[in-house]
């Protein structure tokens, strides 16, 4: 009877354990959605470290899907101020915009160089039988072309 009381009270003490994680994850869940994915912030929240979050993100599939979901979210929320800053006509949305997203239009401020189809302008194939010597002669033919 002895043996039955005590795998019984080991199965008690197992659930509330396995209750706490997942009140626990419930609670990270809901602080990282009201803290916009910020982790040091949602931690404090939650009462915990910042530690703890990230071990749990590890364990639970669902706090790193809330994570990567509250990033998502910020990120939609800023694109959209972006777009609304844009449509009011402010000059700094409007260029930074443009030398983000516009490049393939020529909206860039440095000149990238390239050979046809994008390749190098020069091809030089390096091996290790190369000696000084011979590196100085490559560098002096392809100066002359």
């Amino acid at each position: 009877m002895e043996l039955g009381l005590k795998i019984k009270q080991r199965n008690q003490t197992f659930i509330k354990i396995e209750m706490n994680k997942l009140q626990r994850k419930e609670k990270l869940i809901q602080s990282i959605k009201e803290n916009k994915g910020l982790l040091t912030l949602a931690a404090a929240k939650a009462g915990v470290t910042y530690w703890t979050l990230w071990k749990y993100s590890k364990e639970f599939p669902e706090i790193r899907e809330a994570v990567d979901e509250a990033k998502e979210s910020m990120l939609d929320f800023a694109e959209g101020k972006l777009y609304q800053a844009i449509s009011e006509g402010n000059m700094t949305a409007i260029i930074f915009f443009l030398k983000t997203k516009g490049k393939s239009r020529g909206f860039i401020e440095r000149a990238e160089l390239t050979g046809a189809e994008g390749m190098p302008l020069i091809n030089i194939n390096v091996n290790s039988d190369l000696t000084k010597t011979n590196i100085t002669d490559v560098i002096a033919r392809l100066s002359s072309n």
